[in-house]
């Protein structure tokens, strides 16, 4: 009997001991499953945020750059006070422009010529004093490049004589002539320009014929200009129709073949014009074969001329200004525009554009009528 409730005890301890086996399982394994769960949760979780942040920046990326917010920094933009400029530097491309007549270098000056030191005088005045040089091309065509608040000046040279250009002993270019002296002055005045127009006559222009074609290259591959000053320096009012196409055909033809050269203005010798009835073969003609056309013809003169933009700008009849210190000259013109600056023309530095004060716009031509920009000037 004993036996037998002895082994009923232990039955009842086995049925216990195994049912808490299983019972533990089965808390192992929901532990098990819960921690899986809360694992594969913090990792979407952490693989979410991984692709928001991505799709954000791509978001970023992809946005419309006039949709995103500007700070107040970026709006911000210059404003330039053009008028107030304007003002400042008297700009007026409707002023005055002068050009100016030399012919030789001498040891004294005459009614036509001027010393070394007084030539170099005339270049440190027009310089100090806000001149700068254009060629008679710019002029003619309104293609003036001088920097604001400065204003245009032409240098003619008439005869083309060997004071204008000659060689030293060295074979170099004589620093005491017309070419060597603006040269000079070029390189230590590079803003000033190196422009000026030389107008010959006759088969030896510049009076070294064996140097004629270098003389010419360089003139031409240097800037400068070569005008017509007829064949013998005649007085056209003396000539008929054929004595007129020969005076300026035959040096056109004579400086084209001698470089290649086609020249586009002429000095009227003496400053004598032809008749009305044969003007125009100032301009167009055909001489033996060679046809020429000139856009400007020089006067003798002695005031400025109106801007190329200006209703009275004629480049047929262009006066000039004889180096000197009498009335009229050179000088006497600087002390007027220093006295009279609104009648000076001043630019705005800018070659395409043509600026002018409002009390200008009843004088401007009709071709730049449409192209004009104005301002008010500052009251005195």
């Amino acid at each position: 009997m004993k036996r037998i409730g002895f082994m009923f005890l232990m039955i009842i301890f086995l049925i216990s001991c195994n049912q808490e086996t299983v019972t533990n399982k089965e808390n192992d394994n929901q532990i098990s499953s819960v921690e899986n769960n809360v694992n594969e949760k913090n990792e979407n979780a952490l693989n979410h945020e991984d692709n928001t942040q991505e799709e954000i920046i791509e978001n970023e990326m992809n946005e419309d750059p006039e949709e995103q917010v500007v700070t107040p920094e970026e709006t911000i933009e210059e404003v330039i006070d053009f008028t107030g400029i304007y003002q400042e530097h008297h700009v007026n491309e409707a002023g005055q422009i002068m050009i100016l007549m030399y012919h030789d270098l001498k040891e004294k000056p005459g009614t036509y010529a001027t010393t070394i030191e007084l030539f170099k005088k005339d270049l440190e005045r027009l310089y100090e004093e806000g001149y700068r040089t254009i060629s008679m091309s710019d002029l003619i065509h309104n293609d003036i490049h001088v920097p604001l608040g400065t204003t245009p000046v032409v240098l003619t040279f008439d005869d083309a004589t060997l004071s204008n250009f000659y060689y030293d002993e060295a074979g170099e270019i004589s620093k005491d002539s017309v070419v060597g002296i603006l040269d000079e002055f070029y390189r230590n005045h590079e803003d000033f320009g190196r422009n000026a127009i030389f107008y010959v006559y006759g088969q030896n222009p510049f009076r070294e014929k064996d140097l004629l074609q270098e003389k010419l290259s360089y003139l031409i591959e240097n800037g400068y200009e070569i005008g017509n000053h007829s064949w013998d320096h005649e007085k056209l009012n003396t000539l008929d129709e054929t004595g007129l196409l020969k005076a300026i055909g035959k040096e056109h033809g004579f400086i084209k073949e001698a470089a290649n050269y086609e020249m586009q203005h002429v000095s009227l010798p003496y400053g004598i014009k032809p008749s009305e009835s044969l003007f125009s073969f100032v301009f167009d003609g055909t001489y033996e074969g060679v046809t020429y056309h000139n856009v400007s013809a020089v006067n003798v003169g002695w005031n400025p001329v109106k801007s190329p933009i200006h209703a009275n700008f004629n480049p047929q009849s262009l006066n000039r200004i004889t180096c000197g210190e009498d009335q009229f000259e050179l000088n006497y013109w600087l002390d007027y525009f220093k006295d009279h600056p609104e009648k000076r023309y001043y630019s705005d530095g800018d070659a395409e554009t043509n600026v002018i004060p409002s009390v200008e716009m009843e004088n401007i031509s009709d071709a730049f009528i449409d192209k004009i920009t104005i301002y008010d000037k500052e009251e005195q």
